[in-house]
């Protein structure tokens, strides 16, 4: 029987390969971020408008959405029983709580002294080159490949798709696209569309989707014969000229 993937539901007979490579995108993404988030937690500041009578009172010394995100937290949404609170973990929390959960998770296998292999859970997780943003998802993007065969790995993709959402709206950043030359095999139509980080290429007519191998045999198959029909098209009509 095959399994689905806890992400897309599509057919999965091992790990979801599309969805473990936006996962590991995103992951890839976040630290390139750090440096304008850090820059953002000076606000903004200038004169009063004209006409206006300035400000009540002082401003505060940092831009609290920045510091909610980038400040220390708990690795799960706090309570908020007076409703103030913006219901996000911090991304710092929130990677070394999907870290260590995944390490809790994750067999370990080592030999004793006597040859005795022991299986057991492992109580942290280890970085390389310092507990840094990079580091932290280095790591979880390893991992990526078990995590998303587990029950819990679409709860893990949501919440760093939610995370990459807000980083993204603070920065300002939005993904590349780029519009492939080759037509929809479905609709025909000249609307495919690749993003950058995201694995399926789009038509932004139709919806169809096609994997980046099938795609380029897709085009590898039909562009001959479209640019022959446009030699052709374009003899023609300097002969009628």
């Amino acid at each position: 029987m095959t399994s689905r993937c806890c992400v897309c539901s599509r057919p999965a007979a091992d790990v979801c390969e599309p969805c473990v490579h936006q996962l590991q995108a995103w992951l890839a993404e976040l630290p390139t971020h750090l440096p304008m988030l850090r820059s953002l937690l000076r606000p903004a500041a200038g004169p009063p408008r004209r006409g206006s009578t300035g400000r009540a009172h002082a401003p505060l010394p940092v831009d609290l959405r920045v510091l909610d995100l980038l400040g220390p937290g708990q690795p799960l949404p706090p309570d908020d029983p007076y409703g103030d609170q913006d219901g996000h973990v911090p991304a710092g929390a929130l990677r070394y709580g999907w870290a260590r959960y995944i390490a809790s998770e994750f067999p370990a296998v080592r030999r004793d002294r006597y040859g005795t292999v022991h299986i057991e859970r492992c109580e942290e997780p280890l970085v390389r080159g310092g507990a840094t943003v990079a580091a932290w998802c280095a790591w979880l993007s390893a991992y990526a490949p078990y995590a998303l065969t587990q029950p819990w790995g679409s709860e893990l993709y949501r919440q760093l798709e939610d995370l990459l959402r807000r980083v993204r709206r603070m920065v300002g950043a939005v993904p590349q696209r780029t519009t492939k030359d080759a037509p929809c095999p479905s609709c025909a139509a000249f609307a495919l569309v690749a993003t950058d980080g995201e694995w399926w290429i789009r038509c932004e007519a139709c919806g169809h989707e096609m994997a980046p191998e099938d795609y380029d045999e897709h085009r590898a198959r039909v562009m001959p014969q479209l640019a022959a029909v446009a030699v052709h098209l374009l003899a023609r009509a300097s002969a009628a000229a």
